[in-house]
């Protein structure tokens, strides 16, 4: 691991400027083991600056298309609502458009790669391909691109995706749905277009999918499963006073369940003292045996301005020091025990590089016994000690997200149909349902085989899965 020690800047400190030495990501073993779809084939969207301090992207909707215009779209753009919405249903890869819905309905804005990353499907880096046209089409994603007007980015690299804001999910899709491919994408809550905050949004997804990439840890969870309520609310099982929506980045979960809330921030302000000041009073409410819960902020602000005045390192880490001087303590299950803080650039040094202190998740805490640089420590996010109380079940989160279309797909991989209590996914079987079933009798009775008031009628599946099922075996 890192043999140096770099102390953070406190309010008269500037920040170093150099990072720790990195290791490029094509030297470090890697969980995804697709090539094309790893880091290092990936857009880096912080180094590549992808868009200029304060710019957004360019979007594309379908009431947009549908406006008359001189300039030519794809071929593959010229289809009605209806037609679209058929061909997503009976089209191929049906599963993995599922789980491109779930990483949208959670992470909410990605890029092309990350969407395919994400998946497993290198088609999803290109928004021209069948499956992405169909969700398109049908109203039921936005298609985006970064905004350089003299860049020439290859398409599979200057394209982000983000749910519409539209209904087209809940009255044309969901219906169609059986309740496991619903769960898949929702985790079982209303779809949401949620917040859209372009390089922000991309940025933490960035942040995640390198987590799931390089890391051994058991879950990352997007920005709808990082809220206050689940994470030390109803998720525990508990209330929280005035959770009021209020949500977190995304959320890294070690193997032994500690969750650990990403705020990424790329400055700093009133709202960013008010967010540090919440989870202070949070975490001091709920000591880590019983919700496994630290907060970890990551500064990242546009690479122009590092080492300027604009650069957001100096006032982020005198805040942070601030408001946790309201919390006395510097114990183990304290706030500055359980609230650090790191910038990109100590963790990513250059583009596609991974250094030391993110290989071991290594941030900075206001525990040490001095003052000014000296009250900084440098301390292993992977090595923090957690033992959690034998009636909190912190293993559940990382066995429940293996279901949810959100996470990375090498992290959902097998037969987890389990947990949501289904026989489906037997070896060596013809049709999607067992056979034969147990009825209350001790006796097999035949599927398909009506009994009862019923018998002599026979029962099949819905018409879109026998279309399903249909094309996925002559695949």
């Amino acid at each position: 691991m890192a043999s140096s020690f770099r102390k953070p800047p406190t309010e008269s400190v500037t920040p170093p400027r150099r990072a720790p030495a990195g290791w490029h990501s094509d030297d470090t073993f890697s969980f995804n083991p697709v090539a094309g779809l790893e880091l290092s084939s990936r857009l880096d969207p912080y180094w590549e600056q992808i868009w200029a301090p304060g710019s957004q992207a360019v979007w594309s909707t379908k009431d947009i298309l549908d406006i008359p215009r001189v300039s030519p779209v794809y071929k593959k753009f010229h289809k009605s609502a209806e037609d679209a919405l058929e061909q997503f249903f009976a089209g191929k890869f049906f599963d993995q458009k599922l789980s491109f819905l779930g990483v949208l309905d959670s992470w909410r804005t990605v890029t092309a790669q990350q969407a395919a990353a994400f998946t497993g499907m290198s088609e999803f880096a290109e928004a021209n391909s069948a499956p992405l046209s169909s969700m398109f089409l049908s109203g039921l994603i936005d298609i985006g691109a970064f905004n350089d007007p003299i860049a020439r980015l290859d398409k599979t690299l200057g394209t982000i995706y983000r749910p519409s804001d539209s209904s087209v999910f809940r009255k044309s899709i969901e219906p169609r749905l059986t309740y496991p491919e619903w769960l898949h994408i929702t985790g079982g809550t209303p779809w949401s277009a949620g917040g859209q905050y372009d390089r922000h949004n991309v940025l933490a997804t960035e942040l995640a999918l390198r987590c799931a990439e390089y890391l051994d840890i058991g879950a990352v969870l997007g920005e709808k499963y990082a809220s206050v309520d689940l994470l030390a609310g109803s998720g525990l099982g508990k209330t929280v006073d005035n959770p009021d929506n209020r949500k977190a980045d995304g959320v890294i979960v070690r193997k032994d369940g500690l969750r650990i809330a990403i705020e990424l921030t790329a400055n700093d302000g009133a709202d960013f003292e008010r967010k540090v000041r919440r989870w202070a009073e949070l975490i001091s409410e709920r000591p880590l045996e019983t919700s496994g819960l630290v907060v970890l902020y990551v500064t990242a602000g546009h690479p122009a301005r590092l080492n300027t005045s604009s650069d957001p390192r100096v006032a982020t880490h005198s805040t942070l020091l601030r408001v946790l001087r309201e919390f006395p303590g510097r114990g183990p299950d304290s706030p500055s025990a359980r609230i650090g803080i790191v910038s990109w650039d100590e963790w990513f040094p250059a583009r596609h590089e991974l250094s030391d202190h993110f290989l071991d998740l290594s941030a900075n805490f206001a525990t040490g016994h001095g003052s000014g640089p000296d009250r900084w420590e440098l301390k292993s996010l992977m090595e923090l000690p957690f033992v959690p109380r034998p009636e909190f079940d912190a293993l559940a989160v990382t066995e429940q997200m293996k279901i949810l279309g959100q996470s990375p797909w090498w992290l959902r991989e097998g037969d987890h149909t389990r947990l949501i209590g289904s026989p489906l996914g037997r070896e060596n079987m013809n049709s999607p349902v067992p056979p034969y079933y147990r009825g209350y009798d001790p006796k097999y009775r035949q599927f398909g085989v009506a009994t009862g008031r019923l018998e002599g009628y026979k029962i099949t599946l819905p018409d879109r899965l026998k279309a399903q099922w249909k094309t996925r075996n002559s695949e």
